[in-house]
Formats: C-alpha cells, structure tokens, sequence
C-alpha cells in the first residue's frame, strides 16, 4: 500500500509538473522550432513595421507603414528561446536593435550577427487581448510607435506601460506571395 502512493504521488508531481511547464514554456503562442514569417502590425496605428524608405542601410530607423504585401514589411521570426526570437527582414536580411546612445531609444536596422549571442533578440508575450508586447531580451524596453509630424511614426524602445502604441499583431504570411 505504501509503494502504491508513493508511485501515486510520484505521478501526481511529475503531471503536475509536464502542465505547469507546459503553460510557462512558451508565452509566445509562436512556433518555437521553425522559423515564420509575419507582418508586424501596430495596434494604434493600424500600420506595419519596416525599415525607413525600404532602405538596406545600416542604421536605417524602423518606421509604421500602410500595409503592402511587400518583403521589406515582412519579418522572419527565428525562434532561439522561451519566447525570444530572432528578427530579420525578408527584404534587407537585417534585423533591428535598439540604438545605444540615443537619448529616445531609436530602434534601426542593423546587421544579422552569426552569433546568437552577440545578437539583438526580441522577446515576444501575448497578452490576454491576443496582441503581443515585443521587448529587447537584454534591456526589457519594449517596441513603441511613437507619432513624429505628418501623422506617421517612428519606432522606439520605452519602458512598457501596456497602451496601443506598444502592442502589436503578428499576421502569419507566406514568404512566396510578397512582392518588391
């Protein structure tokens, strides 16, 4: 009888265990073994990310655009970790990082590192409103559209306080049918 609950009570932990790593281990909702492909649209707004003018350059900054289906609006989510990912556009092959320096947090496109950890990564949660709160893994500043003149936007890096400007959908698309 002894050995019957204490294999009970083995079980017990063990399950308890499988489903409380389950509901931590990807906060994401995202595919954490392949790599997909979004359109990255902020809530406010209602536009996509994508680097300024399309531009390949490095330090180009990331800008809100309307909605095309263009490569230079489309990011590949490369998945690294519990919810973090990789970021890189399907256009330039860059990703983005939050300027260092720069007193409003300037979030510019730069180079793909080979190395993951030298790397700029993104850490993606969903929210209980289905949008998702996008941080730097390093500093936790999260992606925030934030208005310039003319009613368009720039992105920056800001402490998150959960308004529209810092949350964002993720549009699942085919890599295939974007053109430019």
């Amino acid at each position: 009888m002894i050995k019957l609950c204490l294999i009970f009570g083995c079980w017990s932990v063990l399950l308890v265990s499988l489903l409380a790593a389950d509901g931590v281990s990807n906060q994401s909702g995202l595919s954490t073994t392949a790599t997909e492909s979004y359109q990255i649209r902020n809530k406010k707004f209602g536009d996509l990310l994508r680097p300024e003018n399309a531009s390949g350059a490095e330090g180009a900054r990331i800008v809100l655009y309307p909605a095309e289906p263009w490569k230079c609006m489309t990011w590949k989510l490369q998945p690294v970790g519990d919810a973090i990912f990789r970021v890189q556009n399907h256009f330039t092959a860059k990703t983005f990082i939050v300027k260092s320096g720069d007193g409003d947090k300037a979030v510019v496109q730069a180079k793909l590192l080979p190395e993951k950890s030298e790397q700029s990564l993104w850490r993606f949660v969903k929210l209980a409103d289905g949008a998702y709160e996008i941080c730097d893994a390093k500093s936790g500043t999260a992606l925030t559209a934030v208005e310039v003149a003319g009613g368009s936007a720039r992105i920056v890096a800001a402490l998150w306080s959960g308004t529209d400007n810092q949350k964002w959908s993720l549009e699942k698309i085919d890599p295939a049918t974007l053109t430019m």
